[in-house]
């Protein structure tokens, strides 16, 4: 069960045999970093960001392209391709891969169904193309996690009730998935606890480096014990100003399952999370994160991790300009009595952005990221608390159209 992606994208390309217009978009995403912060979490070591202080100053931030292929007049496939410049196992790869069916709306109802592999609909940070934030480079301490963690491949059906479109103040949404191959989710935070970063891992990818000594728990979208996972959720919009997510998730992984294949249990996984989007017809936006959960195994004895993050972020947006600021806290707590794998911390994110017309965008980035990391002295004889910062400068340029 390791090829739900192969199975996708042939599905895709027999149906396309029918198919109208399609609607393509590229974009790549340049960066120069200055960091003091330690060996990345992504090459061996325990730092928070993306890009280390050995990493060197110039780096490929994204490649990619995006494909949404009509499929008849309700029907519709939509694929996502990222190379992030590193040494992945291929590069470039898929992020979303999907099919998709949008009947017409009847009676102020709407709905949706989608097949393949996409992001749950729990952040309201990422909502810019690509799942990225339009407000920072690097996303929440929440968002970075699901971006490398968390991936539904499965069935996800939607429905919304358009209260608005009949003289009403709110519109409401139901959504429920059922999903396989993420029995995996959980040992990175485990691992390294929380991170900021804005790399996505891909349907075939890795989290981290390959060949790092003190973690093996990479490949992530795996099925291990024949076991479907689900979410449910609901989320309510007040006009075009306020915006309410929650979210519980269950991947019902059996933790004693091992695959010696990937050497790894499945990691039994359940969080609840919670978000709210407020904006102002001046361009302020407000967005509150919240994310409650915990992750176990069972290799013989009971290991559990629970994990807890929030974030607040306040930005405002003057014709091609914004400002953004955002605070994070987060903490991971390992439930036997010992302390390798604890941590706590927090994080301050500024970041301004200018759009240059519709396909030009610069930002500058400044992020600080202050925890206590109990596995860094035991595995890496380095102090517990850190204090790490960067400086990111990007220059994205993105093309669209039409086939």
């Amino acid at each position: 069960m390791r090829a739900p992606g192969t199975l996708l994208i042939a599905a895709i390309v027999g149906l396309a045999q029918t198919a109208h217009a399609a609607d393509w978009n590229l974009s790549l995403d340049l960066r120069a970093a200055e960091s003091n912060g330690r060996p990345s979490y992504l090459d061996r070591g325990q730092g928070k960001f993306r890009y280390g202080d050995d990493d060197g100053a110039l780096h490929l931030g994204r490649f990619r392209a995006e494909w949404s292929q009509p499929l008849g007049e309700v029907f519709a496939a939509h694929a996502q391709a990222s190379s992030w410049g590193d040494d992945d196992r291929n590069p470039i790869d898929l992020t979303e891969a999907f099919l998709e069916y949008r009947p017409y709306p009847r009676a102020g109802f709407r709905s949706r169904v989608r097949l393949g592999m996409f992001y749950p609909p729990m952040s309201i940070e990422n909502r810019a193309t690509g799942w990225e934030t339009p407000y920072t480079l690097t996303p929440s301490a929440i968002s970075s996690w699901i971006g490398e963690e968390i991936r539904t491949i499965g069935l996800e059906g939607q429905v919304d009730w358009l209260g608005t479109r009949t003289g009403h103040l709110f519109d409401l949404q139901l959504t429920a998935a059922a999903f396989g191959w993420n029995d995996p989710a959980g040992a990175m935070i485990a691992t390294h606890g929380f991170a900021f970063a804005d790399r996505q891992t891909t349907l075939f990818g890795r989290s981290g480096e390959p060949r790092a000594a003190t973690t093996t728990k990479q490949e992530l979208f795996h099925e291990i014990d024949n076991r479907a996972g689900y979410y449910v959720g609901a989320q309510a919009r007040y006009l075009d100003r306020a915006t309410l997510n929650v979210l519980h998730y269950d991947n019902r992984a059996d933790p004693a399952a091992f695959r010696p294949a990937i050497r790894d249990f499945a990691w039994q996984t359940v969080f609840d999370a919670a978000a709210l989007r407020a904006e102002t017809g001046s361009g302020w936006t407000a967005i509150l994160q919240w994310l409650d959960g915990k992750t176990v195994i069972d290799p013989g004895f009971w290991l559990e991790w629970t994990f807890v993050s929030h974030s607040a972020l306040l930005a405002k947006r003057h014709g091609p300009h914004m400002l953004a600021a955002r605070y994070d806290d987060f903490e991971v707590r390992f439930r036997d009595g010992t302390t390798p794998g604890n941590e706590d911390g927090h994080a301050w994110t500024v970041a301004y952005s200018f759009d240059r017309g519709d396909r030009w965008r610069f930002m500058l980035e400044w992020i600080q990221v202050r925890s206590s990391v109990a596995a860094r002295p035991v595995a890496l004889g380095e102090p517990a608390l850190a204090t790490e910062s960067k400086v990111e400068l990007s220059a994205r340029y993105a093309v669209s159209g039409i086939l």
